[in-house]
């Protein structure tokens, strides 16, 4: 059985159907139906014989302006989804790369070094093949076979290839890893950008792990989105190669090794062909946001408006993200408003200062409430604010509402687990929390010498150190999406595995033990510099089938874990007293059960066969470190 001293989730009694009380006194709030009837009457009463116009040179501006916000809007997405694209590359080479250099994957030991290979193409559907290459140029190669929806692993002898020689020799020479130029790769009929990051172990190189990724995707990216009133989006590589545009949405046609992609001058978009002409290019009279550039360029008897953004850092020369547009859309957009222009600015002018103050004054307490809401919703509530009362009768009793029902949750939020609560608020319902038998992992934890500690604190001071205690502990467990189901003393009780499902329990829990390890210690450091003495802490994992669900009466449940794997977890707690030496700072022991569910990297440390109190036979235990 769980221990007791649970924490409880209350069923309110249901509401009865009724309509909220109303108070026809005058209390100095203006009702908010009557204010918008008789503000929208007058509006459309001075609108009726106007039509809203503005200046032809305020239109054009204001045109110009939003255009250039749908092409630099458009442009960030662009540079977005390059990064988006080719920083997994860098991080799984990276990745890898640390580890062969650290000597925890053996390049040699062909079916661990597979299974690396292997799991960091699955982890980055965006990297087609990642490569080891030694000095000797003798590559090992996982990639994608598109066709056949796999992944083959090749032994390829590059020694032949002039480019892998001369890449090999710059990365060799390089302080870090490289971003390789666009490089043709004959028998895919693809275009590649390379990652390479070199290894190197006791400052002795001796290889290069290369991601390769393909760039036909941000073609379709830019091609997907179109032109949704952003212009033609391209993406140059340097001034004067294509990188990405609609037109190589189904590859790049006649490329080769010498020319990987198509060179501006000739490519089929005659417009881009032309950006950088300086015939015919004047200045834009617009405000550009910081990093974007633009100019406007007359050709073909047309005026083409041209907005990009230079982006480093993914090869020797810069991309060029960018959009184009006609200048004659803005035209038009500038002949309609000069058409509408009529008699009657003067009474636009007050309804406009009208609507405004009208329109701002309602609209700031429900734009308040809204962004208010949607935290509850999140269940942030420590970040949010009361809201202030307003002089439209609804909208401030809504505040009052809503700020009594704020005050309650605060509370509430301190007594139920927030995940808990976040799957009922999810669902609606509470039968998703209906007990059941399954596999969890538990984790207990305990100050080691408590009491004898807490002898000479004050209430409030043992408070404050439990409280500190906790709330480490509880970050570490709520960094691995844990969920903490009761504070017993000194204590703490989580657990893995429900409400949602967690296949690596386990190994969530022994992460979380360690980061509790790492806090203590860090922890204890700055306690001895204040003179403090050093805490001691016990840690128990155990992984089983337990029941888990709400348990309790109809009117006051309680969502935890009972079963025999919670008394394991808590005896294991106990028997670091036994296995680890006095004065300890963090023991963790762990069950077989827990160890055989861990990845090889964990390496528990057996500790042999102990006979837990209050069980017939003994379980075998180890140490995590």
């Amino acid at each position: 059985m769980a221990p007791e001293e649970k924490n409880t989730v209350g069923i309110a009694p249901k509401a009865t159907e009724s309509e909220p009380p109303t108070d026809s006194r005058w209390n100095g709030r203006v009702p908010i139906t009557i204010t918008l009837a008789t503000a929208i009457g007058f509006l459309v009463l001075v609108t009726a014989g106007t039509v809203f116009g503005v200046g032809v040179w305020l239109a054009q501006k204001n045109t110009f302006d939003l255009l250039s916000e749908n092409a630099h809007q458009a442009i960030a997405a662009d540079v977005n989804q390059i990064e988006q694209h080719l920083r997994p590359a860098e991080h799984q080479a990276r990745f890898l790369a640390s580890r062969i250099a650290k000597s925890e994957i053996d390049p040699a030991d062909r079916k661990e070094f597979s299974r690396m290979l292997v799991g960091a193409l699955a982890a980055a559907p965006q990297i087609e093949a990642v490569i080891f290459i030694n000095p000797q140029l003798q590559g090992f190669t996982a990639g994608r076979d598109i066709e056949r929806d796999d992944i083959g692993l090749n032994i390829v002898d590059y020694s032949p290839d002039p480019a892998i020689r001369q890449s090999m020799k710059n990365v060799e020479n390089s302080d870090g890893p490289l971003w390789g130029p666009p490089v043709w790769r004959e028998q895919f009929q693809k275009t590649y950008l390379n990652r390479a990051h070199p290894v190197r172990r006791g400052g002795v190189f001796i290889g290069a792990i290369v991601a390769v990724v393909s760039v036909q995707h941000l073609s379709n990216f830019i091609s997907e989105k179109g032109l949704e009133t952003t212009g033609n989006r391209f993406i140059l590589y340097g001034r004067d190669h294509v990188l990405a545009h609609w037109l190589l949405m189904r590859g790049y046609p006649d490329r080769s090794i010498e020319d990987p992609l198509p060179r501006l001058d000739g490519f089929g978009d005659p417009v881009l062909a032309s950006i950088w002409q300086s015939e015919g290019q004047h200045e834009l009279e617009l405000r550009l946001p910081e990093g974007t550039e633009g100019h406007f360029l007359e050709i073909f008897k047309q005026g083409y408006v041209f907005i990009y953004r230079r982006l480093a850092g993914f090869g020797p020369r810069p991309m060029i993200v960018g959009a184009y547009f006609q200048a004659a859309d803005v035209g038009k957009e500038v002949r309609r408003m000069v058409a509408a222009l009529v008699s009657g600015i003067a009474a636009l002018f007050v309804s406009l200062i009208a609507a405004i103050i009208l329109g701002r004054r309602i609209a700031r307490p429900i734009v308040r409430f809204s962004a208010a809401a949607v935290r509850v919703r999140d269940l942030d509530i420590s970040k949010v604010e009361e809201l202030p009362g307003s002089v439209f009768r609804e909208l401030n009793d809504q505040s009052a509402a809503f700020n009594a029902m704020l005050r309650a949750l605060r509370w509430f939020e301190l007594y139920v687990p927030k995940k808990i609560v976040e799957r009922l608020i999810k669902t609606g319902e509470v039968r998703d929390t209906i007990s059941d038998t399954r596999e969890i992992t538990v984790l207990f934890t305990d100050i080691a010498g408590f009491s004898a500690a807490s002898e000479d604190m004050s209430a409030p001071e043992v408070a404050a150190f439990v409280n500190h205690h906790f709330s480490l502990v509880a970050d570490c467990i709520e960094a691995e999406d844990g969920t903490i189901d009761k504070f017993m003393g000194d204590s703490v009780m989580a657990f893995w595995g429900a409400p949602d499902g967690q296949m690596d329990s386990a190994e969530r829990a022994c992460r979380a033990a360690r980061a509790i390890a790492a806090a203590i210690h860090k922890d204890n450091k700055q306690r001895e510099a204040a003179g403090e003495p050093a805490v001691g802490i016990r840690i128990g994992i155990h992984t089983g089938m337990a029941t888990v669900g709400n348990i309790g009466t109809p009117d006051r449940l309680n969502y935890t874990i009972i079963g025999d794997t919670v008394n394991i977890g808590q005896r294991l707690e106990q028997l670091g007293k036994e296995v680890y030496p006095a004065g300890t700072e963090v023991s963790i022991l762990i069950s077989g059960d827990t160890a055989r569910k861990l990845e090889a990297d964990f390496k528990p440390v057996a500790a042999g066969r102990h006979k837990l109190k209050g069980r017939v036979g003994e379980i075998e235990v180890f140490k995590l470190v």
